[in-house]
């Protein structure tokens, strides 16, 4: 079949690791670099204008943290196993579309804690979803309208998972139009507005600490409604 694309792909990676936070009895001590595995396969297929693309996948990497012992060191196992889907092309005459979905099952495993072993990794979504729209108009060459709908699933708010996040959805909506200067340089003009419904949400939590221990996480609020306008010339 000669429209679809199938892979397999293997990652083996060294990063370097962490070092001992203030307080632990090992003060500073950088431990050993952190090997990292990621397992993935996955399938592409061509529709003409339109392409599709399916991967399932698993990530491991060491996690290190500060016991009951106050040692620094690696103690446990983040593990991620996911599924991606993935579209994009012209649905329809002069109008695109750029659309992914993840899910993920993010776990922190073999920590030696019973009340964080295997529990949900702090701020990271279960599901997460994007779609970008993008319509040309015909009768008026250069100018575009787009449309882009962001979802972002319940996020674990702490190491023991007491208790959740929960999701939101951002709309973002935009208009640019593109000109031909006399002296054929281009000029382009953008007007857009950010999180249209003023959603209220926490962009991003990380933890305080890792297994269990009781420790301060931090949280960033999300970005208000937001209008911008702006112009752009090549020369």
């Amino acid at each position: 079949m000669s429209n679809i694309t199938t892979y397999v792909a293997y990652a083996n990676s060294l990063e370097q690791g962490g070092s001992a936070p203030a307080g632990a009895l090992n003060e500073g001590q950088s431990v050993a670099p952190y090997r990292s595995k990621q397992l993935e396969a996955g399938a592409k297929v061509n529709f003409g204008k339109v392409n599709g693309t399916f991967a399932i996948f698993q990530i491991e990497r060491p996690f290190a943290f500060a016991d009951t012992d106050n040692i620094f060191r690696v103690q446990g196992m983040q593990e991620n196993k996911g599924i991606e889907f993935g579209l994009y092309g012209e649905i329809f005459r002069n109008f695109n579309v750029y659309g992914g979905l993840t899910l993920l099952d993010p776990r922190l495993k073999d920590t030696g804690n019973p009340a964080t072993s295997n529990t949900k990794v702090v701020g990271v979504p279960g599901a997460q979803a994007n779609l970008l729209m993008e319509y040309f108009v015909e009768r008026f060459p250069g100018l575009a309208f787009n449309a882009n709908v962001h979802y972002t699933g319940e996020r674990a708010g702490n190491n023991i998972n007491t208790f959740m996040v929960k999701n939101y959805i951002t709309l973002d909506l935009g208009m640019r139009y593109t000109m031909t200067l006399p002296d054929k340089n281009t000029a382009v003009f953008r007007v857009f507005a950010n999180n249209v419904t003023d959603e209220r949400y926490w962009l991003s939590i990380f933890p305080g600490s890792i297994n269990g221990v009781p420790g301060s996480n931090t949280a960033f609020l999300g970005a208000p409604r937001e209008v911008r306008v702006s112009a752009s010339v090549t020369f």
